[in-house]
């Protein structure tokens, strides 16, 4: 499958159209093109960041509410309270529940940014020391 990224930029159209041009140009009946425009996906920086923000949250609290949390629950904790649709599931044999749903991979780099900083402000209201967390890693 032919698959091609341009980030639209001011100086990008010109590109863009001449994309679009190719696709018409090589448009076969049965194989239509599709053209998607979105917002970008989060960085892998930004992911980082995340990660490294959760393994200290993690840290310092590695039991929420009389649960054993994971940096993966947090995760979920954060992105339920945020406000993305997170569904808990029954485990298979039946003895607890795991996450399922919204994924942080799917969120804009606006989006990232604002989970971030809802982050950021729950761990300065809870009293937590949040160092550089970009340089934090996911086993931090």
């Amino acid at each position: 499958m032919e698959r091609h990224v341009l980030k639209l930029t001011p100086g990008a159209r010109r590109d863009a159209a001449a994309w679009l041009d190719r696709a018409f140009r090589l448009y076969q009946p049965g194989a239509p093109w599709v053209m998607e425009l979105r917002p970008a996906k989060r960085t892998d920086e930004q992911n980082r960041a995340l990660w490294g923000l959760i393994g200290q949250v993690h840290k310092q609290r590695p039991m929420h509410n009389g649960i054993k949390m994971t940096p993966e629950l947090w995760k979920a904790v954060f992105m339920d309270a945020w406000g993305a649709e997170v569904s808990f599931l029954p485990k298979l044999e039946g003895d607890g529940m795991f996450p399922a749903g919204h994924r942080s991979s799917q969120l804009t780099k606006h989006e990232f940014v604002s989970l971030i900083e809802f982050i950021l402000a729950w761990t300065a209201r809870e009293g937590l020391t949040i160092r550089h967390f970009d340089e934090e890693t996911e086993a931090a």
